[in-house]
């Protein structure tokens, strides 16, 4: 059976300098069906949210100065389309490009990054055209006044 099309978060990992974080959406390996992210006030459930945008593609995350004393770089793992991949970008200044290898957090064996740039976002070698191909989205043109068939389009990013 071949794996269904689409980008499915299995855990998140913010490298820093004195430890790690990690913030695991798996059971048993697999990933959950629905996660649900839950703490107390201030506790880093909104920054858990940003961090997850941040490695598939955002511009910027906020930068907290207890964040950014703190972590060094943002470690997405995924699956692409049943495979997995990790997404990596440096925390602080936003990072221009994301490094995607295919493996897991806990793999031990070294493979060859893939460098994606974040701009311009329709780009061949950017990192939404990557994603949306595993989406099974690439090349999809939106109207910019999706009411006039006379609109200009622009690709999905």
């Amino acid at each position: 059976m071949e794996p269904l099309p689409g980008i499915r978060i299995r855990r998140l990992g913010l490298v820093g300098m004195e430890r790690s974080y990690d913030v695991d959406f798996t059971a048993d390996q697999r990933v959950r069906n629905l996660s649900v992210i839950a703490g107390a006030f201030s506790s880093g459930k909104t920054a858990v949210l940003e961090f997850i945008a941040y490695g598939l593609g955002a511009k910027r995350h906020r930068r907290h100065q207890e964040v950014l004393r703190r972590v060094r770089s943002c470690l997405l793992e995924v699956e692409l389309c049943g495979e997995p991949h990790v997404i990596e970008r440096s925390v602080g200044e936003p990072s221009k490009v994301a490094f995607v290898r295919r493996r897991t957090l806990d793999s031990t064996t070294v493979s060859r990054a893939e460098s994606r740039t974040i701009d311009p976002l329709g780009a061949q070698e950017s990192l939404s055209s990557l994603l949306l191909s595993h989406c099974k989205l690439a090349g999809v043109q939106l109207r910019e006044a999706p009411t006039n068939r006379e609109s200009r389009t622009d690709p999905l990013s």
